[in-house]
């Protein structure tokens, strides 16, 4: 094991990492403690950099798409000209499923931003040997989900309305699917590919289940736990109906998801119940 530098360490998926990784001591950046990866990188050498400092919300970067760029797509150059300056090996890019869309490329300047990073990451590894990866996380979820977090998803919606005993909203028809991915699956995938002998070359891989699950599923995993009352509102607009990751190629390698969506959603859902 090396030395690792993670920004953005005490987000939602950060402050997992870090805390996998805190008997080897890595150094942590984050705006939350006022530090910049735009202007207040460590000058220390490191062997791997996890890069997941980012403004992630996409109706955010909707409303203020410069200033989202310039946090997302240049903290990323900042991010890698540092990396290449002090002695890293490898850095590993937290990218999103939002440069899909709905198929064919980001409808956000938020996955726009991130399809730009990723652009400049396999850029990195060919013109300066700086060897990159980019993972594109699908929807991340755990037990300790913050509701209305960066990453916030339909089951941390769904956990905070049954713990203040609320009705749970759905939108739409409830058959719109979605990969979940549990969060510890996710920092797996990111010590995987940092201790991976091989060059990725600024590789892009989806990381989920490989799995669809719609929000139907998992209100009926609901209902058969709880006495809950359900309000239907009309579907988003903009809101992508079907979407699941193509694990294969990471399986290839080596990896694949070990949390199976019904335990995760035990953990996520065992509270008082009927």
């Amino acid at each position: 094991m090396g030395k690792y530098l993670i920004t953005g360490h005490k987000g939602y998926i950060g402050s997992h990492l870090f805390s996998a990784l805190s008997a080897h001591d890595p150094i942590g950046i984050d705006l939350k403690d006022g530090e910049d990866v735009l202007d207040q990188l460590p000058d220390t050498e490191v062997d791997v950099v996890f890069h997941m400092a980012a403004h992630p919300r996409v109706g955010y970067s909707v409303e203020h798409p410069a200033y989202t760029l310039k946090h997302n797509v240049l903290g990323t150059s900042k991010v890698l000209e540092w990396a290449k300056n002090h002695g890293a090996k490898r850095v590993v890019f937290s990218s999103s499923a939002a440069i899909y869309g709905a198929g064919n490329g980001p409808l956000s300047p938020y996955g726009l931003h991130k399809l730009m990073s990723e652009m400049e990451c396999k850029l990195y590894a060919k013109l300066y040997d700086l060897d990159t990866v980019c993972l594109r996380y699908f929807n991340v979820y755990s037990e300790d989900q913050p509701y209305g977090g960066a990453y916030s998803t339909v089951i941390s919606s769904w956990m905070k309305m049954l713990k203040q005993s609320c009705p749970l909203r759905i939108d739409g028809d409830g058959k719109q699917t979605r990969d979940f991915v549990h969060v510890d699956d996710i920092v797996s995938v990111n010590l995987f590919c940092a201790a991976h002998a091989g060059k990725f070359g600024g590789e892009c891989f989806d990381v989920g289940s490989g799995r669809a699950v719609s929000l139907n599923d998992i209100r009926s995993f609901v209902d058969d736990k709880y006495d809950t009352e359900w309000t239907e509102a009309p579907e988003r607009i903009g809101d992508i109906k079907y979407i699941s990751a193509d694990v294969e190629p990471l399986q290839n390698l080596g990896w694949q998801a070990k949390v199976d969506i019904a335990e995760g959603l035990k953990e996520c859902f065992k509270g008082e119940t009927k």
